[in-house]
């Protein structure tokens, strides 16, 4: 929904003929239909644990915050604003531990201006996206551009046209089905590699924003009330597909047929884990050569685990090869003294991901549920292991990467 569709309020003054008891009736309305949205969360995930419970409660609650910005702060075309997506603290359906998402919203009745510096992520993409009323993100993506196809100056700025008309230079052709553009940064080395920096504009744009009206903040709480029930859907069946393969990995468009939900440049697979405590799941695989690659290890709601304290993944420049190239990670709810350790936080399911980003093959991870005490009896004999100094460095490394990705956390 573009704000440009409902009725504005001006900027002379904020006027309403909405009734307060109106605004009471519709705002209890959307609180109910809120919390029902976190019993239905509760009721649909196989995870009843009381961590379990609480978490969804959680996440349910947080990604309010997205719901939100989506419908109200940041959907309309006419004035459009770069917003952050997912961060340390709302997350869901996979979100990525290396990612900065971003976005603004954009009608192919216009066209944008989107300049500044591009960074030094591994891997960026500009893409747009769909409309669609079945998915809380929308619909599947037109046109793409990535960080290796774009004319930047040598110190990486650069100027993108979002328009329907083909123009000169850096161009990202939009459509009448489009309704966002969606950014992606996935960073491999936190500490050193740079975020990008962008502003967008609309091209011919000269008034200022109008104020918003009573009942345009109405209709936007209540489309954001009925975007958190269709999050909570979405995101449960489609993890009750990967559920019916416990610690295997499937890609999305293996099990659906559909490549709504890949990540541009590459088809990622994920896996539904089930570690009970006292075991651990053995992760291995030969990573092929690609731009980026990543695993990212997600909780029972596909939420990563809260990064900046515990380890959420790993990913082409932090993982620790074995000599032969191969990757060893393992899921253990305690400390293994292995380099590519995944932490359960308290939790004994969940889900989790894999990405080759313009790979130049596509090879899966086999994987092994064995008894934590005779974990390296399942493991190579010379595998390499990280010291509790060492731990804390890695820790400390990667907090300090997200202070610079994000600013504040």
């Amino acid at each position: 929904m573009a704000l440009s569709s409902l009725p504005l309020g001006t900027n002379a003054a904020a006027k309403t003929t909405l009734a307060s008891k109106d605004v009471a009736s519709r705002a209890k309305a959307v609180t109910d239909s809120i919390g029902e949205a976190v019993q239905r969360a509760l009721r649909r995930t196989s995870d009843k644990t009381e961590l379990g419970q609480a978490s969804g409660a959680l996440h349910v609650l947080s990604n309010l915050n997205l719901g939100l910005a989506m419908n109200m702060y940041n959907a309309d075309p006419l004035n459009p604003t770069v917003f952050n997506y997912m961060n340390t603290h709302v997350k869901q359906g996979g979100d990525n531990a290396d990612a900065f998402y971003s976005g603004f919203a954009v009608d192919a009745r216009y066209e944008y201006r989107l300049y500044g510096n591009l960074g030094t992520a591994s891997y960026s993409s500009f893409t747009t996206v769909e409309h669609a009323d079945n998915t809380p993100w929308g619909g599947g993506m037109g046109a793409a551009l990535y960080n290796h196809e774009l004319q930047v100056s040598d110190n990486g700025d650069f100027e993108l046209t979002i328009s329907a008309r083909p123009r000169q230079g850096n161009w990202l052709k939009i459509t009448d089905r489009d309704f966002r553009i969606t950014i992606r940064q996935f960073f491999a080395d936190w500490e050193n590699e740079v975020p990008m920096r962008v502003t967008v504009e609309r091209i011919g744009a000269s008034e200022p924003a109008p104020y918003r009206s009573a009942e345009q903040i109405m209709q936007a709480l209540e489309h954001s009330a009925r975007w958190t029930d269709l999050t909570v859907d979405f995101w449960q069946d489609a993890m009750d597909m990967f559920r019916k393969y416990p610690n295997e990995f499937r890609s999305w468009r293996e099990l659906t047929g559909d490549g709504v939900n890949a990540t541009p440049g590459g088809d990622p697979e994920n896996c539904f884990w089930q570690v009970p405590h006292g075991k651990a799941l053995i992760l291995r695989v030969r990573p092929p050569e690609c731009r980026y690659w990543n695993l990212e290890f997600n909780n029972p709601w596909w939420e990563t685990m809260d990064y900046r304290f515990f380890l959420s993944g790993t990913n082409a420049h932090h993982a620790v090869l074995e000599d032969d190239g191969e990757l060893i990670a393992v899921i253990a709810h305690s400390d293994p003294g292995l380099p590519n350790w995944l932490e359960t936080c308290g939790h004994t399911e969940g889900m989790m991901g894999r990405r080759w980003m313009f790979a130049d093959k596509n090879p899966r991870y086999t994987t092994e549920l064995v008894d934590h005490e005779a974990l390296f009896r399942h493991l190579p004999s010379q595998v390499k292991k990280i010291t509790p100094d060492e731990r804390k460095r890695q820790r400390d490394g990667r907090l300090q990467g997200l202070y610079r990705r994000f600013q504040t956390l």
